[in-house]
């Protein structure tokens, strides 16, 4: 058998060890970009909800992403790598102008291609706290057959009549799906909210062309009379978008050890 550096019985223990060293530093390389966490924040970075998690692994495997321009923003430039949503190649401002929430951030990392040299993409909220387990986690991602890891998930019914309740939208909404997958949505599933999430990349890619063509079609209809129409309901109804379309999908689910540190919230704008 001849291979690119010669007959394969005959290479010496050099060649060998040169071939070991090339894969070795192409399993670091693929490693290195196998995972990327965004976290969306407004004013704060806190560091309490992330002292658990080495500065290695806030550098290799975090990105702060800050939105809504008109806030000062507070945080520590040497321990935290930061993106400014608003300074994108491709930047929406009516995203934050009209209350789309953190489908704000996920939608830009996704028309500005942010996601594709990773094979695992995550999404949390600036007053998310990752426990001490945190680091175990991510490297049993890296290795993991595809999986959604979750902060939460929730029925169909609280999903929409216990905590949102406008029939008219969510019919739409499911009707869409369906016609666009050609696939029913299973409204006996588990549904995972608070945009709080680690994902598989190919699902990512999967959903988001779907979820592009609903902002025309939804705005401004969903937010107007007899529709609930307060600031931010857009971005409520997007959590249960990006829900129904991982939820619907045949990936195991997986929760993660993350939790919601209400103080924090007080404090973001």
């Amino acid at each position: 058998m001849v291979g690119p550096l010669g007959p394969l019985c005959h290479r010496s223990s050099e060649t060998n060890e040169y071939l070991r060293v090339v894969a070795s530093k192409t399993l670091v390389l693929i490693y290195k970009y196998m995972l990327q966490i965004f976290i969306v924040f407004h004013k704060l970075i806190h560091d309490e909800c992330y002292k658990y998690i080495s500065n290695e692994i806030l550098d290799k495997y975090f990105t702060f992403i800050a939105v809504n321009k008109d806030i000062p923003k507070q945080y520590n430039p040497y321990r935290y790598k930061v993106i400014k949503e608003w300074e994108l190649p491709i930047y929406d401002p009516t995203f934050q102008q009209r209350g789309y929430n953190e489908n704000s951030a996920i939608y830009h990392i996704f028309v500005n291609k942010l996601h594709e040299k990773y094979k695992y993409i995550g999404f949390f909220q600036y007053d998310m706290m990752f426990g001490k387990n945190i680091q175990k986690i991510l490297k049993s991602i890296q290795v993991s057959s595809p999986t959604v890891f979750y902060h939460q998930k929730f029925s169909f019914d609280f999903c929409c009549y216990k905590t949102w309740n406008e029939p008219t939208t969510m019919e739409f909404i499911i009707k869409d799906y369906e016609t666009y997958f050609q696939k029913p949505l299973d409204r006996t599933r588990d549904f995972p909210l608070y945009n709080s999430f680690i994902l598989p990349v190919v699902l990512f890619e999967k959903i988001m062309p779907w979820i592009l063509t609903l902002y025309d079609k939804l705005y401004p209809w969903c937010v107007q009379p007899p529709n609930k129409t307060h600031f931010a309901h857009l971005g409520g109804i997007y959590e249960r978008i990006m829900g129904f379309a991982i939820g619907n999908e045949d990936y195991p689910l997986k929760p993660i050890e993350v939790t919601h540190n209400h103080s924090i919230k007080r404090l973001a704008y």
